[in-house]
């Protein structure tokens, strides 16, 4: 066991160390200032899921197929070229087993995912996003992310040093984070109050322009994006390309 877990963690350095490089020249990505713009999308569980029904994968994957039509419509605005382009986020994945369900611990890391602006047809983005992922899964570069995260507690000076130098760097190689986060699926209430909405904020920081959290509760979908004051004063298209991007795919669903 301990061989194979060394195995997978060297298989999944070797592809980060290809994927450490800088993020190509963008709109997206640059200095920041002190003062944040928010703005947020809805959607539902159940429109999310039947469009995973239709197509396979995961709720993740129509959730980051979304964002992914959000990101284009920006682009598209900023009038950068679209073809062949690919926007590349930090996204956030729990390494909890089926058993640890519930339980409060770190288990998180983080892969990169590379969002397929380029891609005109939805379903065509969503297949693209889900067999990536698929692939992520399988590259083992959630162990070696989460081989960095341990490291650190414990490893010699020098192999530590080497370790968080990989994972600072890594902030550079990428234009957004995208992070989406399941919450109760049954009402909260506070002093008799029933809390109808929670939109989530992702703080922003080196050379991250956006982010965009999601988080699901009592069946809805919300998407919390936080931007840049001076960089992103267009943060309400991006966030109109998200509840687009959902509206696209559902009749594609539909018709399967």
């Amino acid at each position: 066991v301990i061989l194979t877990r060394a195995r997978d963690v060297a298989v999944g350095l070797g592809r980060l160390g290809g994927l450490v490089r800088p993020a190509p020249p963008s709109t997206l990505t640059g200095p920041i200032g002190p003062d944040r713009r928010w703005d947020w999308a809805r959607a539902t569980l159940a429109e999310v899921k039947e469009v995973r029904s239709a197509f396979g994968g995961t709720v993740n994957d129509v959730v980051l197929a979304t964002v992914t039509r959000g990101f284009r419509d920006l682009l598209a605005a900023r009038e950068e070229p679209l073809a062949g382009r690919v926007v590349r986020s930090l996204v956030p994945v729990s390494l909890r087993t089926p058993d640890a369900r519930g339980v409060f611990d770190n288990r998180v890391t983080a892969v990169f995912a590379e969002l397929p602006v380029g891609i005109d047809d939805p379903v065509e983005r969503l297949a693209e996003i889900r067999a990536q992922m698929e692939s992520l899964k399988l590259s083992h570069e959630a162990d070696a992310s989460e081989a960095i995260t341990a490291f650190v507690g414990f490893a010699p000076p020098m192999l530590t040093a080497l370790l968080t130098r990989v994972a600072v760097h890594r902030q550079r190689s990428v234009e957004t984070i995208t992070t989406n986060v399941p919450g109760p699926q049954v009402p909260l209430y506070a002093l008799g109050r029933r809390m109808l909405e929670a939109y989530p904020y992702v703080p922003i920081s080196g050379t991250i322009q956006i982010g965009v959290a999601i988080w699901s509760y009592d069946g809805g979908l919300h998407f919390g994006v936080t931007g840049d004051w001076d960089a992103v004063p267009d943060i309400a298209v991006l966030c109109a390309g998200i509840k687009d991007g959902l509206r696209e795919l559902r009749p594609a669903a539909g018709s399967t």
